[in-house]
């Protein structure tokens, strides 16, 4: 069925050209810095690449052109991340895992690192509050709801949410973790970004966006995937190359504009054609390598140590990726003002 999935977006994908702009210089990032907003947007166009696709009717430069309505106000409709998946559930050679609960609790944590970060970075942007969002009558209506593996009402994470693990020891084995509240429209195992997001329109929930959008009154939906990883000192068996200690975050975005706005769209453009469509205005992704501790001694394995050494420095580099991508949505959407 997994196989069939991707065979299908590929055969979606074939005959349209992606157009990508930013992400292919050379960037230094240092994780100990604290960058100011300027500076973040200077590297913002080197570490996010921003993809665009025209739809099946029509192109984005005349959907979105400045006669048209402009693209101002959006709520963060899907969140999703994968944070150290394990196979079978079983932990390897990386020392440190973090169960359901603490994959959850970061991945609120992200989540809260969006909503806090986007009046900041895109003040051209008009943000729906996550409590309107998640109290919508339109979110009960599809997919399913979302695990609740904290059971408590806390935000941070605790001894027994992450800690060091023997190779060979059951993990978490949950994959794609959503935030508490929202809804989870992934496919078996494959995240609801895997297949709605990108430059790609998409049938894929349209409803959902659709419904959702118009009942908040949003211009444009945000779906957004987050991937963290680490990975302890390595060596090949076959070259003897030794492959450093360090963490591995990834940050998709999507903005996505409802089959009903893109059927206005080209109402005001005079074509009949209407393609039962969403439309994806623009995609975004970034990635990034930073050093990390993961092999300390025996006295060192505790929760301190991987609160300082592992989870700071995770947070600092994701809220400066998500900046930095949040000044590229902004930028772009001021295109359509």
């Amino acid at each position: 069925m997994k196989l069939l999935i991707c065979w299908l977006l590929l055969l979606s994908c074939a005959n349209y050209k992606v157009t990508k702009v930013g992400g292919g210089k050379p960037y230094l990032y240092e994780v100990s810095r604290d960058y100011s907003l300027s500076e973040l947007a200077a590297l913002s166009t080197e570490m996010v690449t921003t993809s665009r696709r025209d739809p099946p009717v029509s192109t984005l430069d005349h959907l979105f052109s400045k006669k048209q309505p402009p693209v101002k106000r959006i709520g963060i409709l899907i969140f999703e991340s994968e944070v150290q998946p394990t196979r079978g559930g079983l932990a390897g050679e990386n020392k440190i895992y973090p169960s359901e609960s603490g994959k959850q609790i970061l991945t609120e944590n992200f989540l809260s690192v969006w909503e806090q970060s986007l009046p900041i970075a895109g003040p051209a942007l008009e943000v729906s509050a996550g409590e309107d969002i998640r109290s919508a009558r339109a979110l009960k209506q599809y997919g399913s709801p979302v695990t609740d593996y904290i059971k408590t009402d806390r935000t941070t994470l605790a001894p027994g949410d992450i800690g060091f693990l023997e190779a060979g020891r059951r993990s978490a084995s949950a994959t794609v973790i959503n935030p508490r509240e929202l809804r989870d429209l992934s496919f078996v195992l494959v995240p609801a970004y895997r297949l709605m997001g990108g430059p790609k329109w998409s049938e894929q929930n349209k409803h959902y966006i659709n419904d959702l959008v118009k009942e908040l009154k949003l211009d444009a939906a945000l779906v957004i995937m987050s991937e963290v990883s680490w990975s302890a000192a390595q060596t090949d068996k076959r070259s003897g190359e030794v492959f450093p200690e360090e963490l591995k975050l990834a940050l998709s975005a999507s903005v996505l504009v409802p089959v009903s706005s893109y059927h206005s769209r080209l109402e005001r453009l005079g074509i009949k054609d209407r393609p039962n469509v969403t439309l994806s205005y623009r995609a975004y992704q970034s990635e990034i390598s930073v050093p990390a501790v993961i092999s300390v001694p025996p006295q060192m394995q505790n929760f301190d140590t991987i609160q300082r050494e592992l989870i700071s420095p995770m947070m600092k580099t994701y809220k400066d990726l998500a900046l930095m991508t949040i000044i590229r949505i902004d930028r772009d959407l001021r295109q359509t003002h």
